[in-house]
């Protein structure tokens, strides 16, 4: 094989992978919501696409019939996924047309019960119908495309037109018609939805009109590619059916064909190469329109926020940067959330000369903050009189100095700027000074002294 064969097979898988994560992203807001139609939708598409990765991994290089269970099961689920998911899009605009009716919007859990029932039987139900009637028009057991992986044997009869090739065009006339509708009961009824949805906390009308995107595009997309696949097999070779004897002949065989032989027929490539990226493709679009709103985006930072709780990592930046962005905030949180940034700014700790008015504490301590300040004692003169002083410190822990000390009395001339002096304050009479008391010899540290004359700056 060619390099571009394996880069095609490659990418098949990548974004098979792919498809398969990000269409599950947004299912916890919709299983809150209990938006069957959307669930129904991430269920078969996603599933699909797994299954799709898995098979271009087991057959990638060969086609060997490695698990003949797997393939009976996966290429019925072929055909019921490509059903299922034109169903889920019915299911979706037949939400939105009752919600633009105004027939949906407050449900007891009674009614809730019975729409959920009727949404799940019909989510699930054709699916299923489409694999019981597969048996009619099924050729032998299964086939086996190297790089693909297992498909269904489906014989180009007239039968299987009616049986398996006209469900999407039937299902997706009728989405169509429910799209029509709604458009009309929303133009109709603008003013009074709004009131009904504002009032609802699970819709709003950022996610109605994602949902009727949705829909309108898989009615754009299905009805006209159905009716091109109808042309296509009835412009081609059309196998006669004679009756299922016929048609169940060495029923259990399995045909096996290298990808050198099915690559040779146009019609055979793009058949295959559209069936396997049809089912990406709904599931990127799903991710498009509902992955990547507000509510999603919301869904996002409170995910991120509770992983960094538990592993003790902060996000100030991430609240910022969100917060900047306007990522599901409003204004007046981004200035709250700018104005706490701004507090956890550490400034230099700077101290000036302070004059304290209380009496002289038993031990000399040290304070700690963002504005240090610290108190000298120095020795009793003559008048008996207490100095107080603070000098500067750019640490966050100031120990008290004496100012008797000639190498502090040195730093302090040679500063550039001093400080302005402060004007003293006066004594109040009431203050008095128990000179005994200053007088008792202070009593020495009973540790020996520190060592260390570097300073910490943590």
């Amino acid at each position: 094989m060619d390099s571009s064969w394996a880069v095609q097979q490659n990418v098949v898988i990548a974004f098979s992978f792919i498809g398969f994560v990000l269409v599950n992203v947004p299912l916890y807001w919709h299983l809150e919501a209990w938006n069957t139609g959307c669930i129904i939708y991430i269920f078969w598409s996603g599933s699909q696409c797994l299954i799709q990765f898995i098979n271009a991994v087991v057959w990638r290089d060969n086609v060997i019939n490695w698990a003949p269970v797997w393939c009976d099961i996966t290429s019925r689920y072929m055909l019921a996924a490509s059903v299922g998911i034109t169903t889920a899009s019915l299911l979706i605009n037949r939400r939105l047309y009752h919600i633009a009716n105004i027939t949906t919007i407050h449900l007891d859990a009674k009614d809730r019960r019975r729409m959920i029932v009727i949404d799940v039987s019909i989510g699930l139900g054709l699916p299923i119908l489409q694999v019981l009637v597969y048996w009619f028009i099924q050729g032998h057991r299964f086939d086996i495309f190297e790089g693909f992986g297992c498909f269904y044997a489906i014989p180009n009869t007239i039968l299987s037109w009616f049986l398996c090739d006209i469900w999407p065009i039937v299902i997706g006339c009728i989405s169509a018609v429910y799209c029509v509708l709604t458009i009309r009961a929303f133009l109709r009824r603008r003013k009074q939805l709004s009131e009904l949805v504002a009032a609802n906390s699970n819709l709003d009308f950022n996610r109605y009109f994602r949902l009727m995107a949705i829909a309108a595009v898989e009615v754009c997309f299905t009805v006209p590619l159905g009716i091109y696949s109808m042309v296509q097999n009835a412009t081609g070779y059309i196998y006669p059916w004679t009756g299922l004897a016929n048609l169940h002949y060495q029923f259990s065989a399995v045909d096996q064909i290298p990808a050198f032989l099915w690559r040779a027929d146009p019609q055979v490539a793009q058949g295959l190469a559209f069936t396997r990226w049809s089912f990406i493709g709904t599931a990127l679009l799903f991710f498009a329109l509902f992955g990547l709103a507000a509510e999603a985006r919301k869904h996002y930072r409170d995910a991120y926020v509770a992983v960094c709780s538990r592993v003790g990592v902060r996000t100030d930046f991430y609240t910022g940067l969100s917060s900047r962005l306007g990522i599901g905030r409003p204004w007046k949180s981004f200035v709250s959330s700018f104005s706490r940034s701004k507090s956890d700014i550490t400034m230099p700790a700077v101290t000036i000369d302070t004059f304290i008015q209380k009496s002289r504490p038993h031990s000399i301590r040290t304070f700690s903050d963002k504005l240090s300040v610290s108190i000298s004692l120095t020795d009793v003169d003559s008048a008996h009189s207490i100095k107080l002083a603070s000098p500067a410190s750019y640490s966050s822990t100031c120990v008290a100095d004496s100012p008797a000390d000639d190498k502090s009395l040195a730093m302090r001339e040679r500063r550039d700027v001093p400080l302005p002096s402060l004007p003293s304050l006066d004594l109040e009479p009431e203050f008095v000074l128990d000179i005994s008391r200053v007088m008792m010899e202070r009593p020495l540290p009973d540790v020996p002294p520190s060592v260390r004359h570097s300073v910490d700056i943590v």
